[in-house]
């Protein structure tokens, strides 16, 4: 019975860190194989532009897009009005531009692949045509 319980308690705990709704992608022309959640979530709150010597910037899919609600819960740890909130008051206050945004996966597959430093996130279900996918650790 406890291994079961144990067992259990991984597979929730697995889900929790790494089974977002989404993907996270780079341009196939991206040294980039894997990044962390932190770094990640300083990328998309703009107090990070460099990750393991490469050069990136955040895009975002449409707010409204359930990979979008998951991905920004998830990894930056805001709902999409308290992300939005957030790059208000950054703008306001004259700081760090917000990431762009894209209207489709489409829209994201198209830009990644054609931009080398720019990191995006699909549904998992998404073909990946022209970028990779990379690890979230």
């Amino acid at each position: 019975m406890k291994k079961i319980y144990l067992f259990l308690l991984a597979l929730c705990w697995a889900g929790v860190s790494f089974g977002g709704d989404f993907v996270v992608i780079v341009s196939k022309d991206c040294p980039l194989a894997s990044v962390s959640t932190t770094d990640l979530k300083r990328l998309y709150t703009g107090k990070l532009e460099n990750i393991d010597g490469t050069s990136v910037s955040g895009t975002n899919l449409s707010m409204d897009n359930p990979a979008a609600v998951s991905f920004l819960s998830e990894i930056v740890g805001m709902a999409t009005t308290d992300y939005k909130s957030f790059w208000l008051a950054q703008q306001i206050r004259g700081g760090s531009t917000a990431p762009a945004v894209k209207k489709s996966v489409s829209d994201m597959i198209s830009y990644v692949k054609d931009n080398a430093n720019a990191v995006g996130y699909v549904p998992k279900d998404a073909a990946l045509d022209g970028v990779k996918a990379v690890e979230v650790k």
